[in-house]
């Protein structure tokens, strides 16, 4: 038994001696290149090696130096790598899975940084967008049927009808702007029908109850023109949404200027004149069911939101 384990012993010392040759020759390549071109030079190529491990103060024999020359030969101790195939890749990929996990976690952060950004710029808008052209095709349509039922003015329907199908037209078109200003403008409607009030001259200390001004584009003409209000049954002031003539621009306001004929505007002031107040000064009237206001004055119904 002593004598296997020695034998054991001895045999894996002369390998480990033949690995240690091989890899000497392979630090020394220019050696090998030189003496192993011919197996002539073999033997001078043994000596070398064992004055190189005699150089070292170690004695080793010529067979496991020409062992260990053999065995560079035959790259007996030089790694094979795997051949390729699916056990191959998986085992290096798990060989190499903690620089993998890395590169996959930054690669899934980006990804998943990417989906947040497009939802937020793309889908979300997008979404939105359509969440509210949903709801003002829905008002619109509620709107509409709620302002036919109210109308009782000649034509007021087709006013109606020509502001839901601008809206409508928007809904299908996918413009957000334009219909919701359709829908505010058919929101006003349905809110001026079911409005009542009278049209008065503003008769009130240090307060102008009419004013005159040049049109733009004449020096001599004037327009002339009542400051009116507007006053609900009960004798609230109304805020109403009026167009001024001069720049087109809507407003909401509590007074505006009415424009009138000067002999109007004559009789207006002669009657404030008399006294300090407008006796007179009920001008128009706006029913439920209307969208216009009829007028006891001649009048354009054009008007000036200020002066």
């Amino acid at each position: 038994m002593a004598d296997q384990q020695a034998s054991e012993k001895i045999e894996l010392s002369e390998v480990m001696l033949a690995m240690d040759i091989v890899d000497t020759l392979r630090h020394e390549r220019s050696l090998v290149d030189r003496e192993l071109q011919s197996e002539n030079r073999e033997a001078e190529l043994i000596e070398k090696l064992r004055k190189i491990y005699a150089d070292q103060g170690l004695t080793v024999s010529d067979e496991v130096i020409a062992e260990g020359v053999k065995a560079m030969r035959e790259d007996r101790f030089t790694y094979q790598p795997p051949p390729a195939g699916l056990q191959t890749m998986l085992a290096r990929l798990y060989v190499h899975r903690g620089r993998w996990t890395k590169r996959f976690a930054v690669l899934l952060l980006v990804l998943v940084g990417f989906w947040f950004a497009y939802r937020y710029v793309v889908v979300m808008p997008v979404e939105r967008t359509q969440r509210e052209l949903a709801d003002t095709s829905k008002a619109i349509e509620s709107l509409r049927a709620e302002a036919l039922k109210a109308v009782r003015e000649p034509g007021a329907a087709d006013k109606i009808e020509a502001i839901y199908n601008d809206a409508l037209s928007a809904v299908r078109a996918g413009d957000a702007e334009k219909s919701n200003g359709a829908r505010q403008a058919l929101q006003a409607a349905h809110d001026m029908l079911n409005q009542e009030y009278t049209i008065q001259v503003v008769s009130r200390p240090e307060t102008p109850s009419g004013v005159w001004r040049y049109p733009v584009h004449s020096g001599t003409a004037r327009n002339y023109y009542l400051i009116v209000e507007a006053i609900s049954p009960s004798g609230q002031r109304l805020s109403l949404p009026i167009t001024s003539e001069e720049d087109g621009s809507v407003r909401t306001v509590s007074a505006w200027g009415l424009r009138v004929d000067p002999q109007v505007f004559e009789r207006v002031k002669q009657d404030k004149l008399d006294d300090g107040i407008v006796n007179d000064k009920t001008v128009g009237r706006k029913q439920r069911g209307y969208l216009t206001p009829t007028y006891t004055i001649s009048t354009t119904g054009k008007a000036i939101t200020d002066w």
